[in-house]
């Protein structure tokens, strides 16, 4: 769980309905060694923009295009 969502979360602090969308392989396109990894990376990032604009979308939030 991340941090963010472990301290906003809890009912003594915040108490809100957290939830983290985590891209992977973020460093990939600044890693020459992790250059190979850069299309996953790609689909890992436009698969959290997507679940990012149906979380917008139930919330009843205009989401970015």
């Amino acid at each position: 769980m991340p941090a963010l969502e472990a301290l906003l979360g809890r009912d003594d602090m915040l108490g809100l309905d957290v939830t983290t969308v985590i891209p992977e392989l973020t460093m990939a396109p600044h890693a020459p060694v992790l250059a190979s990894l850069i299309p996953k990376h790609e689909a890992s990032l436009a698969a959290a923009h997507d679940q990012a604009r149906r979380l917008a979308a139930a919330l009843g939030t205009p989401s970015a295009a």
